[in-house]
């Protein structure tokens, strides 16, 4: 009843979380399988050292904002050898939506993902924002396997978002019949409201993309930064992706970084090392 709602336009509120755990701390959630919630399924907001573990999230590949586990806001997060299989990112790190996120400035730091497996039509495998506004880092994600999604791995923010996504790790990923393989973009658009300072850009550097396969993978990597405040210290390394597409196998703009054994060879805004 809750997409459909959603769909049709008829609610004035949000949706709820199937599971949600605002301002705890020493969580364990390990050994449950989760269907078909409302909205995101797993949000630890405002929390500390939650380890999530062995966690089955399955809702239909059509339903809206199924996210599996998005943690916001906090620190100390492990999510390990889960299979997730919705209608949205299967995994997204979040930390406030501009002027809020800006204000409250609880930042996402010091989280680890690995082991995962799953699909989504939609959206993306693992995903950075686009709610990023008090900040992410220090996010290592590794041994990820991602089939049947929009994009493998994705950093979205927005001009009006500020904060910052900085140090982060990503490696050992195989990705299957993925649209995009790395896709960032600052285009992100959606806001609250329009209360938000037009001139908050968010900052993207330091970003460490290495060992990654892709089979039927349609573009490599779509990297679409802002022209004042470019995605800069982006760094590729030992990655092949089987690509479909021969007209554009990279799209990047305003985005500068390094590259070493990439196939398909991507954008000369990749030096060689």
């Amino acid at each position: 009843m809750w997409w459909n709602m959603h769909t049709n336009g008829e609610l004035d509120y949000t949706r709820g979380h199937l599971v949600e755990l605002m301002h705890c701390q020493n969580v364990i959630i390990s050994s449950l399988t989760f269907r078909n919630s409302p909205f995101w399924t797993i949000h630890p907001v405002y929390s500390s050292n939650v380890l999530v573990q062995n966690v089955t999230i399955l809702s239909p590949i059509d339903s809206p904002n199924t996210d599996g586990i998005d943690p916001d806001s906090s620190t100390l997060v492990c999510i390990e050898d889960c299979y997730i299989q919705n209608g949205d990112d299967l995994i997204a790190i979040k930390s406030g939506w501009d002027e809020y996120g800006i204000a409250y400035a609880q930042p996402s730091a010091k989280i680890k993902i690995q082991g995962i497996v799953g699909g989504t039509r939609s959206s993306s495998g693992i995903a950075l924002g686009s709610e990023m506004s008090g900040g992410i880092s220090d996010v290592y994600v590794n041994n990820v396997v991602v089939h049947h999604a929009a994009t493998g791995i994705r950093i979205k923010s927005a001009q009006g978002r500020g904060g910052y996504v900085k140090n982060v790790f990503v490696s050992d990923i195989m990705l299957y019949n993925v649209k995009t393989g790395i896709g960032f973009t600052a285009l992100y658009g959606e806001h609250p409201d329009k209360k938000y300072n037009k001139n908050a850009e968010p900052l993207v550097d330091r970003v460490f993309i290495t060992n990654i396969s892709g089979q039927n993978v349609t573009v490599a990597g779509d990297f679409e930064g802002l022209a004042d405040d470019p995605f800069q210290g982006i760094y590729l390394a030992n990655i092949t992706m089987n690509v479909t597409s021969r007209s554009k196998m990279w799209h990047c703009v305003n985005v500068g970084g390094y590259s070493s054994l990439v196939y398909p060879q991507p954008c000369p805004e990749f030096s060689e090392l």
